[in-house]
Parts: structure tokens; C-alpha cells; sequence
């Protein structure tokens, strides 16, 4: 297998453990590991709207809808209007949200420091280094797919 292989092959087996860890071992409760980053953008920004909310997290604005709607139903979020243009729904998180981003917060950093106290010391910040360079090798807006998306599957009516 070549060097490039090895690192697809690589970073598949990576993004399958961390999704398993977030799930598994950060997201407890009745919270999917999306609902979590959809509360942590909202906890992050001044402003939210439902169109902005689902480009940050890469989702279909029917998906966020989705999220928003079973997280406002359960007390996380609520909707507002917005001040400056009463069009606007802001959303923003409620107490019950911010407690549960705080916990889930800590649950994450708490996990993630326990694998990096697996690393050995003498690797850690290459290791740290490698992925800040993979971080934003991916952040990179020119980097496009190289292959052509299949086209969708017609279902019959």
C-alpha cells in the first residue's frame, strides 16, 4: 500500500474512533454528538440564525431545522427575535443548554486528555504539530473532491 493509501486508510480509522468516542464517551444522555456542536456554535457566536448555523456545522438547512426544533422542544435552545430586524430569529441557548454544553465541555476535554496522556511524552508534540497541519490542510477552501459525485438514485413511485 502506498504512502497515500496508508494515510486515507489512516485518517478513516481516525475519524471512525473520534466519532465513536464523542458518541460513545462525551454525548451521553438524550444528546447526539450533532445536537452538542450545534449548542457549541450556538454557545460560540453572538448572533445565530438557522441558514448560518447549518453552513458552519457542512448540513443541509433541513437537518439543522430538525436539530433546532427537537433541542428547542427539550428545553436547550430557544428562538428570539432579533433587535436589530424583527424578521430575524436569533437562537440562542437557555440555562438548561448552557449547563449541559459546560458538562459536555469538560466530559470532552477530560476524554481527549486521557488519550493524549496515552501518547508517549517524547511524541506528543509532533503528534500535536501533525495534526494542526492535517486541521488545516482541511480548512483549505481550494481543496476539492477528485472524484465526481454519483448521480442521485431515481426510487420508483
Amino acid at each position: 500500500m502506498g504512502k497515500r493509501a496508508t494515510f486515507g486508510s489512516l485518517l478513516v480509522q481516525l475519524a471512525r474512533v473520534v466519532s465513536r468516542i464523542e458518541r460513545d464517551e462525551v454525548c451521553c444522555g438524550d444528546l447526539t454528538f450533532q445536537q452538542f456542536e450545534t449548542m457549541r456554535r450556538v454557545a460560540g457566536a453572538s448572533k445565530v440564525s438557522l441558514s448560518s448555523l447549518a453552513a458552519e456545522l457542512h448540513i443541509d438547512q433541513s437537518t439543522a431545522s430538525r436539530n433546532l426544533v427537537r433541542l428547542e422542544r427539550d428545553g436547550y435552545l430557544s428562538k428570539v427575535r432579533d433587535e436589530a430586524d424583527a424578521r430575524a430569529v436569533v437562537i440562542e441557548l437557555t440555562r438548561k443548554g448552557r449547563a449541559a454544553i459546560s458538562s459536555l465541555a469538560c466530559d470532552e476535554r477530560d476524554t481527549f486528555a486521557e488519550l493524549y496522556d496515552r501518547i508517549p511524552a517524547d511524541r506528543r508534540a509532533s503528534i500535536v504539530a501533525s495534526l494542526e497541519t492535517l486541521t488545516e490542510a482541511l480548512a483549505d477552501p481550494t481543496v476539492t473532491a477528485c472524484c465526481t459525485p454519483a448521480p442521485k438514485r431515481r426510487t420508483a413511485s
